[in-house]
């Protein structure tokens, strides 16, 4: 693995510092709105995976530090820091890498790490239209295709310019992206990956509470040519009243293709996501979904989502980061609720493989949100996979996380 030798993070820390003191000292402001803010995000997280003779136990601290200007004449500026340290337990493998020594545990993603997070400069017009350049966090829709992967410590980011356009009803999104910061430490070469990526995404509101989008991403990975592809797709959610309970769904297709001149395999896959929810005795929510990723069976000819917020979907057990070569069907219900302050939520999966019909496996995944002050709140999760094919294996993982941000 080819190591870039990073720039030295004392600068960095010794700001880090800095910039905290003020924080604390100026009361700090809202990430929306100019000022200095501040975050902190400490987990625990325990995996036993069946491949393996230890277990992994990761416990890590993400602090972040930024400031934004005030807007003038339109313009204005943000600069963010990162830093993540192991506290105590550091029994688990970075991945890409990151500790060649610790590859007899599991991979728990969140390395030790210290870099420029987001560095941008906007300019807002008085009509609404907004650019914005540099370093920034990306998210389209729900993340299915292009998002941050916020679960995990690092954030991923992209380095390139994003305009915004919205009139009435309507909204457009284009970004060009030159490299994504990857969430594996900064000083690999899977830390960050040079593009030359277009990103178009076009919505409109039908109505209230139904929004129809159509999106066009050219992804092209010049580190990693396998991962470049050409996606377009529809999707459209909606809500309406059945009785006195209100009823969302969502529905969405797309269609995906090889890209870029050094792709190595010529393809073409499709996608299709439909769920239905309602809301129950005020607090209690269940939904129903069936997702697919088309596949074939030949290699590398799978539905691939490489710049997606990926633990997201398809179970927090991360067993589909990559989409198998015969593509994935993952059939779930979930089941949602309040009970006082508290939040939690229950899901199940089934996987089977698109092409052929062969199982992967099962899933059960489960979380409580308990809040305890203002900005601050603690997340208890477990995620439980048992597999039903020889290419997985059986895992389990337990975090805990505590979150507070200031201000």
């Amino acid at each position: 693995m080819k190591v870039r030798k990073p720039p030295s993070p004392l600068p960095l820390v010794a700001a880090s510092i800095l910039l905290g003191v003020l924080v604390l000292a100026t009361g700090g402001t809202r990430a929306d709105e100019a000022g200095w803010f501040a975050d902190a995000r400490y987990r625990f997280e325990w995996v036993d995976e069946q491949s393996f003779d230890e277990d992994a136990t990761a416990s890590t601290l993400r602090s972040r530090l930024a400031y934004r200007t005030p807007r003038h004449n339109g313009f204005e500026l943000l600069a963010e820091l990162s830093n993540i340290v192991a506290i105590g337990a550091d029994d688990y493998n970075a991945g890409a890498g990151a500790t060649p020594n610790r590859t007899r545990f599991p991979v728990v993603a969140d390395p030790e790490d210290t870099r420029l997070a987001r560095a941008w400069l906007a300019w807002t017009s008085s009509a609404g239209t907004r650019i914005q350049a540099g370093r920034q966090r990306i998210k389209l829709d729900d993340d299915r295709f292009v998002g941050n992967v916020g679960w995990r410590q690092n954030e991923q980011t992209y380095d390139g310019v994003t305009l915004r356009r919205a009139i009435g009803d309507w909204s457009l999104f284009y970004g060009w992206v030159g490299r994504v910061n990857r969430i594996f430490a900064s000083d690999l070469d899977a830390g960050r990956h040079d593009h030359r990526t277009h990103l178009l995404n076009f919505s409109r509101d039908l109505a209230s509470g139904h929004r129809l989008a159509t999106y066009l991403y050219q992804i092209e990975d010049r580190e990693q040519p396998s991962l470049s592809n050409r996606t377009l797709g529809l999707r459209y959610a909606g809500r309406t009243e059945w009785g006195e309970r209100p009823v969302r769904w969502l529905a969405e297709a797309a269609l995906q293709s090889d890209a870029g001149d050094a792709a190595p395999v010529d393809y073409s896959a499709g996608y299709f996501r439909v769920e239905v929810g309602t809301v129950l005795a005020s607090t209690l929510s269940p939904r129903i979904g069936f997702e697919r990723l088309g596949g074939s069976r030949r290699p590398g000819r799978a539905f691939r989502t490489p710049l997606a917020t990926l633990h997201a979907f398809n179970g927090w057990a991360d067993r589909f980061l990559v989409t198998p070569d015969g593509g994935l069907d993952d059939l779930y219900a979930g089941l949602g609720g309040r009970a006082g302050r508290l939040t939690w939520q229950l899901t199940a999966h089934e996987f089977r493989a698109e092409a052929g019909g062969d199982r992967y496996g099962r899933e059960l995944d489960a979380s409580l949100v308990i809040p305890l002050f203002e900005s601050t709140s603690l997340l208890i999760k477990a995620a439980r996979f048992e597999s039903d094919s020889a290419a997985f294996r059986d895992v389990t993982k337990v975090w805990t996380q505590l979150s507070v941000a200031w201000p």
